[in-house]
This record gives C-alpha cells, sequence and structure tokens, in this order.
C-alpha cells in the first residue's frame, strides 16, 4: 500500500475537530479541496468533515438536553 502524505496533517485534523467541530471542519475541507494530489489527504479529510459534524451534534445534544 502506497502512501502519499504524511499521516500526522489528518491526525492533526481529528484532534482539532474533537477540541473544535467548527475549526476541524474547516480544515477537513481545505484537505479535500486543496490537497488534491494526495489520496490520503482526500479520504481522511472527508472522514475528519464527518467527525466534525457528529462532534458539533453531540455537543448540541449534550448542553440542551442533558444541561437543560
Amino acid at each position: 500500500m502506497q502512501r502519499d502524505g504524511n499521516i500526522i496533517i489528518p491526525i492533526i485534523g481529528y484532534i482539532i475537530a474533537l477540541i473544535s467541530p467548527i475549526i476541524g471542519l474547516i480544515y477537513g475541507a481545505i484537505l479535500v479541496f486543496f490537497k488534491k494530489d494526495s489520496e490520503l489527504y482526500q479520504k481522511h479529510g472527508r472522514f475528519i468533515i464527518y467527525f466534525a459534524i457528529v462532534v458539533f451534534t453531540v455537543s448540541l445534544i449534550i448542553r440542551y438536553v442533558l444541561l437543560g
């Protein structure tokens, strides 16, 4: 399996998406739209976007349902 890119870039994206979903969403979009030469960045960029949306949704549910 050939990897064309550095794996640390997507890992940083997941960490950013966990801490701040909005910034993680932007980071994932940058990977998807501006790093078209790397399949690794394309794949993980989409996953970072999905992850940021899930984290944002879960945080909203926790904030409004559990904390009132």
